[in-house]
């Protein structure tokens, strides 16, 4: 029994010096892992202060380069309009406003004015015009951003907002907005297919008005006939007078106002949505260009500054890329 107990207490002392011996080991290589990766971040800051006149050299010229393109072009702007479809489906009308830019693209200048019926000149100092979904990203039916980079599709994990859509119109003159929206507009209600799709769409929403007034009126005179007439109409019985069950009637209340709902709603579209499309949110005159010189330099000084940070490299280590390449 005491053997037993030595044993014991052998082994616990031995499993206790292990642990301790796994956390000093662990603290050690934590501790020499800390201490290189404080040698690396001084090995590299070491680095790049040497060869900082290089990279500073590469800076001023991104900015000389941001200067020269800043001033060897036109100042463009953006503006966003959103509309409603309410004639067809986004796709189809995305796919009729994105004609014109692809008459852009490909510089068809008499094609893109007749279609907005505006003239050559107007036309001309539009740089782009696009159609572009709108996400819904938390599928919560809050637009949340325009896919401007087509990079969201009907399969992935965010949502096409259906009820609205995106017009991006980059020009010249933003000025001009008014003009090339009422050109839009033009557009897309000389649709034949829209304006006949439109039509019946119109006639539907005024006879389903119409069927709902006599629904109503129906409903209600069903009412007053429970009401006024059988509940009215008590019957006496041996001096009693047995009134019909009320329940029945009163339930028609809420039928109604289910209608007069539905007609509110439907009133409500045909005076708001009676176009093909309705303008949500119109084009506003932007306050920067596009091509500011800001935007212009921090494209061309991050370009150069990582183009300055390759040759550094290149040019430090190239005697181990020439032992390497003769090792291999």
């Amino acid at each position: 029994m005491a053997d037993t107990n030595k044993r014991e207490i052998r082994k616990q002392t031995s499993d206790e010096i292990d642990l301790l011996e796994l956390f000093r080991k662990t603290g050690n290589t934590s501790k020499k892992f800390l201490i290189w990766l404080w040698e690396l971040f001084l090995r590299i800051t070491v680095f790049f202060i040497r060869k900082s006149p290089y990279l500073i050299a590469a800076i001023v010229l991104g900015f000389l380069v941001s200067i020269y393109f800043y001033a060897s072009s036109e100042r463009f702007y953006d503006s966003d309009m959103v509309l409603r479809s309410n004639a067809v489906t986004n796709p189809d009308m995305i796919s009729h406003i994105n004609k014109l830019h692809f008459f852009i693209e490909e510089g068809n200048v008499i094609s893109l004015a007749n279609n907005l019926n505006l003239d050559s000149a107007d036309v001309s100092n539009i740089v782009d015009l696009e159609a572009f979904w709108i996400i819904d990203e938390n599928k919560d039916d809050v637009p949340d951003f325009v896919d401007y980079k087509k990079k969201f599709t009907a399969d992935t994990n965010v949502r096409r907002i259906t009820s609205r859509f995106d017009i991006r119109v980059r020009t010249f003159k933003p000025q001009d907005l008014s003009k090339v929206r009422d050109g839009i507009l033009f557009h897309i209600n000389n649709h034949e297919y829209f304006q006949k799709r439109n039509e019946i769409r119109l006639r539907q929403l005024a006879e389903n008005i119409l069927k709902t007034e006599v629904e109503m009126n129906e409903l209600d005179s069903l009412q007053n006939f429970k009401y006024f007439e059988e509940t009215q109409k008590g019957q006496m019985k041996e001096g009693q007078i047995v009134f019909l069950n009320e329940e029945a009637t009163k339930l028609f209340h809420n039928d109604i106002f289910a209608l007069f709902q539905k007609k509110l709603n439907l009133d409500r579209t045909l005076f708001l949505d009676s176009a093909i499309v309705t303008i949500i949110d119109d084009f506003t005159s932007p306050a920067q260009p596009v091509n500011s010189y800001l935007n212009i330099a921090k494209t061309w000084v991050i370009r150069f500054f990582i183009i300055g940070i390759l040759l550094v490299l290149i040019l430090s280590f190239w005697g181990n890329f020439k032992e390497i390449y003769k090792k291999y």
